[in-house]
């Protein structure tokens, strides 16, 4: 592929997708400075989560906003100099193991996660804190955030391509998926197995469809190619000051996305939080009070706390059960529908017997990337005999479904 950064993409938009010969002319500041956005479209995505604290499970909500073919092959590109630009950055500032999101390390959550297990372990008597920043993409302040994309770039002013960009992933412009789906027309156009745009701007404006502004000065929408790289950029500096302070005593700093890491000695505690709690104000965001964790780890102390998908304590680390109920789930529905083709085809003659073999590809270790791999991979990582347990178990699991659907 000619240009690494570009992304074929196959959802439907106001637009039809694009090729390389497009992204050609995205290599264009002057072409890029010219563009015509398109408002994004943005739905609700609902994620199903066991509270094990509550001992429930509930649902959040998460805003998801994606751009049309044309202005994600622009962000994807920008996207991919930023990050280039961050990267120089956290080389030079001593962050590159501390910001952990978002970014190609040549490592997964479960390297990170034993890493911090393992740093707990021989740091001893320390306190594990976990911190989660309230509504993180949808407060990110505007000005501080083309403060930061400044700096970065070394400039005055934002050269005129960058500038667009940024305007549109602030002061960006949304088309509800609902509506679209509500209307006789787009609905139509939805339901067909077409490569063709859901409407022009025009027609959604005859159609009395909104298309609705971001009033706010802070916010960026959650979803399009650049949003991760952008929110990395708005905590460059927080990254640096609280990384530096947990230096300064000895401790661990990382941040995962919304998900900041502390852990430092005990009486290091009080210190670091408020340090935290007061650059987190800097920024103008918020610390979720109620889903901040702390984890003794000390003799005789039995504190747990939740990483990057993993429970760990003293005595070591277990997948998350939601995690391993998530995709029990996905391998039910999976062999349900598997076993209803495969009788359909039999019906007709057109096979003799139910084919697995994309099953066990896809839900046993035999595959090249699936949970399973992933699983084994975090049981190595960790030392853990608790998390090959639950890898093996889910095999067994999913093994005797597809048999007893043969």
């Amino acid at each position: 592929m000619k240009h690494r950064w570009f992304k074929a993409r196959g959802y439907r938009h106001f637009d039809a997708p694009v090729g390389e010969s497009y992204a050609d002319k995205v290599c264009d500041p002057v072409f890029v400075a010219k563009n015509s956005w398109l408002p994004l479209i943005h739905y609700v995505k609902k994620i199903k989560r066991y509270r094990k604290k509550d001992g429930k499970t509930v649902y959040k909500d998460r805003d998801i906003m994606f751009a049309s073919h044309r202005d994600a092959c622009i962000l994807g590109k920008y996207a991919s100099d930023l990050s280039q630009l961050l990267d120089k950055h956290y080389a030079r500032a001593g962050l590159g193991e501390n910001v952990i999101a978002y970014r190609k390390l040549g490592r997964t959550n479960y390297d990170f996660s034993a890493e911090a297990f393992r740093f707990a372990q021989g740091l001893g008597h320390c306190v594990v804190l976990c911190f989660d920043i309230t509504g993180f993409f949808d407060n990110l302040d505007h000005a501080i955030l083309k403060a930061r994309l400044k700096n970065l770039l070394g400039v005055n002013e934002l050269p005129e391509d960058w500038f667009v960009v940024f305007r549109h992933v602030t002061k960006y412009q949304k088309v509800e998926m609902p509506d679209l789906e509500a209307n006789t027309k787009c609905a139509r156009r939805l339901s067909l197995n077409s490569r063709e745009p859901i409407a022009t701007i025009r027609e959604i404006l005859d159609e009395g469809i909104v298309i609705a502004p971001n009033p706010n000065k802070h916010g960026i929408p959650q979803g399009t190619p650049i949003s991760s790289a952008m929110s990395n950029l708005y905590m460059t500096e927080l990254d640096k000051v609280i990384a530096e302070a947990c230096a300064k005593i000895g401790g661990l700093y990382q941040r995962y996305s919304d998900d900041i890491l502390v852990i430092c000695k005990l009486e290091h505690e009080s210190h670091i939080t408020s340090a935290l709690k007061a650059e987190v104000l800097k920024h103008k965001l918020e610390i979720r009070e109620d889903k901040t964790e702390r984890a003794v780890f000390q003799p005789g102390s039995a504190d747990a706390f939740q990483y990057l998908g993993f429970d760990i304590s003293q005595d070591g680390a277990s997948i998350r059960s939601s995690s391993l109920a998530r995709q029990w789930r996905k391998a039910k529905r999976s062999i349900k529908r598997t076993k209803r083709i495969g009788e359909k085809a039999i019906a007709e003659g057109r096979a003799t017997k139910i084919f697995t073999k994309r099953l066990r590809k896809r839900f046993q270790p035999v595959g090249a990337r699936n949970f399973s791999k992933y699983a084994r991979k975090a049981a190595e990582a960790f030392g853990s005999k608790k998390i090959l347990s639950q890898a093996l178990r889910l095999e067994r699991m999913v093994d005797s479904a597809i048999r007893e659907m043969t």
